[in-house]
């Protein structure tokens, strides 16, 4: 059976989970910048308050996200009920045969199913994200321990390791959101979809094995900048707000 094709289950839900990250992005960043301070040789992961905002942030987004889809999925229960179980196969047939050409471009049970896949992916990868992070907070003061860190050849030490191995922490979640890509592309048919995200993975993989750690002075103080996390979060982010936008704009009924 296919629904009412103004309506965006999936790709609206998808916008709303984008919005919830940019703002916890945005007020980490912001809380991450005035408590650090002008020269720090430790990864801001080491403070304490940082790391509270972090998972606070993660909880934010778990459950944030929890209720959009929660709501996504009620409206779209609640526009399958309006048809009784028994008819609605014979209720597709008759809108393919009648009305093939204003149709949706997925039945009410492929969008069902993407909006359980994509709960999954945003749930799962964070609560997978929050526990990362917390085995690699251990493993840098471990890390930082065994070098103990000072201004000279083991600070440069410790700054390769960290860009070396910063990847991992991302590697797992940005898989889940592409292959959710991948999966709703091939749900649509969308080459372009599956190009994109092969495009990310390699990006990502490339920034992983060759890219150095950048550091640059904003406002007087001293930004290290991973290129791994800055492609991650932009996926996260914008990407997956222009992710549903195409998806809206190209798609009906989504």
């Amino acid at each position: 059976m296919y629904l009412n094709k103004t309506r965006h289950y999936l790709s609206k839900s998808i916008l709303l989970v984008a919005m919830l990250k940019i703002l916890v992005t945005f007020f980490i960043s912001l809380f991450r910048f005035f408590m650090r301070e002008v020269s720090s040789i430790s990864p801001d992961m080491m403070d304490s308050s940082y790391w509270m905002i972090q998972i606070a942030g993660s909880i934010v987004n778990i459950i944030g996200t929890a209720a959009i889809f929660y709501h996504a999925w009620t409206l779209l229960n609640r526009d399958i009920s309006k048809i009784p179980k028994e008819d609605r196969e014979a209720m597709r047939l008759l809108q393919i045969e009648y009305n093939s050409s204003n149709l949706p471009d997925l039945t009410a049970s492929s969008i069902s199913k993407l909006l359980q896949l994509w709960t999954v992916i945003f749930i799962g990868s964070e609560m997978l994200y929050m526990f990362a992070s917390i085995m690699y907070k251990r493993f840098i003061r471990t890390l930082s321990a065994m070098l103990a860190i000072t201004p000279d050849s083991s600070h440069n030490l410790f700054i390769l390791f960290y860009n070396m191995t910063h990847g991992f922490k991302y590697l797992e979640i940005l898989t889940a959101i592409l292959l959710g890509v991948v999966t709703t592309g091939i749900f649509l048919k969308d080459n372009y979809l599956k190009l994109m995200s092969l495009t990310i993975v390699v990006l990502f993989l490339l920034a992983f094995a060759l890219f150095q750690m950048q550091t640059i002075l904003f406002m007087g103080k001293e930004i290290g900048i991973v290129w791994t996390s800055v492609i991650y979060h932009f996926t996260e982010t914008a990407g997956l707000a222009g992710f549903s936008f195409y998806l809206s704009r190209k798609y009906k009924g989504l």
